[in-house]
Parts: structure tokens; C-alpha cells; sequence
């Protein structure tokens, strides 16, 4: 019996599986969703340049023309945040959802930012949130 607990052979096979369980299998997991995540963040840059575009369509022309001032006509949330699904769902990964979270007219440089994000599934336990910026300007000619 103690000759068995001497020999080491088989040994080696002990710490391949203590190294693919804790160190190889974490970082292929890693690695997966950083490129999610890198994935993701570019399709929902599309996303958010596009739901910008929809923002900016709906300037309120003629008040824009008489005051200089971008105030936005209609359900503008609702637009932006359908333009941004239909772009993201045609580059981006199934599983994620965008979502529209802000609307910013900026009247001193005429433009319109749109806030979107989505949550890319949980690995480790800890959720990650990617946003992307979009920025259309109002092209409207006034005085």
C-alpha cells in the first residue's frame, strides 16, 4: 500500500485538470464575452447613430427656423427607440436588447444625442451594460 501513495505516475494528468478547470477555462469564458461585449458596442453604435437620425427627424422645423431652438414634435422616444432595434437586430448579437435612454437637444451646436445601451448576458455573475452615443445634426436652414 505505501508503494502506491510514492508513485507519482498519472500525477501530470492532476494538474492538467487543475490548470484547464481554474486558469484555462476562466479565460476562454473571459474571452468570450469581452468579444460580446466588443460585438455588441458596435452594433449598438449603429444603433444609436441611426436612432439619432429618427430624433433629429422629428425637429420641429418651423419653430427651429423662427427661434433657433430644437424642440422635438411627436412621440420622438418611441421612434428613436424602434429605429434602434431594427438597425441593432440586423448587426447585433439575438439574445441583447437596446434601449433608448436619453434624448439631448443641444441648441448650440444644433444637434441631437441619443443615449443607448443594452445588457449583455451575465457570466461570473456580474452583468455587463454597453452604451453607445449617436449625434445627428439639424440641417434645417433658417433666416
Amino acid at each position: 500500500m505505501g508503494r502506491l501513495w510514492r508513485d507519482e505516475r498519472g500525477s501530470l494528468y492532476a494538474w492538467a485538470a487543475f490548470v484547464l478547470t481554474f486558469v484555462v477555462l476562466p479565460l476562454m469564458l473571459f474571452a468570450v464575452q469581452v468579444g460580446r461585449a466588443v460585438n455588441t458596442q458596435d452594433a449598438l453604435q449603429n444603433a444609436a447613430d441611426a436612432a439619432a437620425e429618427a430624433a433629429v427627424a422629428m425637429v420641429d422645423v418651423p419653430y427651429f427656423r423662427r427661434t433657433g431652438r430644437i424642440r422635438l414634435t411627436g412621440d420622438v422616444y418611441p421612434v428613436a427607440q424602434a429605429y434602434a432595434t431594427r438597425t441593432f437586430r440586423q448587426l447585433g448579437p439575438r439574445s441583447v436588447t437596446p434601449r433608448v435612454v436619453a434624448i439631448v437637444p443641444d441648441d448650440a451646436t444644433r444637434t441631437v444625442r441619443v443615449v443607448v445601451q443594452a445588457r449583455v448576458s451575465a457570466m461570473f455573475g456580474v452583468p455587463v451594460t454597453v452604451r453607445a452615443e449617436g449625434t445627428a445634426q439639424v440641417r434645417a436652414f433658417y433666416r
